[in-house]
């Protein structure tokens, strides 16, 4: 699944109607999307071209592209379901997965959650900007002290501390820095 925004902007540049700087920021999105969603996205592009081919071109009047483009700029909402494994994907620390819930980038933060199977290491790492821990399950132990199931931690802008431990496995919901997470994420 992807964002309503997004899907709308997908399908406008299918048929033509984003200018470049348009086109730009939504190449920059897709290419932060898991694998996954980004085959949903391309998947969207072959069915425009095959509905296009099939049919007589037509110049839309000009406030037809406007107004699919105000349409895809109105702030949106989404869900995404729990029950969707297909948007986890590996980091480069083993034994560790991460969702992508939400980018915000005018705030240049990310949501995430983050799995970490028993014994997983997350290292020693510097904060860009303000990072929010909030243990969904399991334990974590940050700063040789244990955090369990509805435990919180802060870390402010420019803060760096150890590793990031679990024992026997744990759920973890970040928000945190777009730089520090999805390093390469415009």
């Amino acid at each position: 699944m992807i964002p309503d925004d997004l899907e709308a902007l997908a399908l406008a540049d299918a048929v033509g109607a984003l200018d470049p700087d348009e086109r730009r920021d939504l190449a920059e999105r897709v290419a932060a999307l898991s694998p996954e969603a980004r085959a949903v996205v391309a998947r969207l592009y072959d069915t425009v071209t095959a509905v296009t081919a099939s049919v007589e071109p037509v110049t839309p009047p000009s406030y037809v592209r406007e107004r699919v483009l105000a349409a895809a700029r109105t702030p949106g909402r989404y869900t995404l379901s729990g029950a969707n494994t297909a948007d986890w994907f590996d980091t480069p620390f083993t034994g560790i997965r991460a969702r992508v819930l939400a980018v915000d980038k005018a705030a240049q933060t990310a949501t995430l959650l983050l799995r970490a199977e028993p014994g997983a290491v997350y290292p020693s790492h510097h904060h860009h900007g303000a990072e929010e821990c909030y243990v969904v399950r399991g334990s974590v132990v940050i700063d040789g002290r244990t955090l369990h199931a509805g435990d919180f931690h802060h870390a402010d802008a420019d803060s760096d501390h150890g590793e990031i431990t679990t024992i026997d496995g744990a759920e973890v919901l970040i928000v945190g820095a777009i730089e520090d997470y999805l390093p390469g994420y415009q």
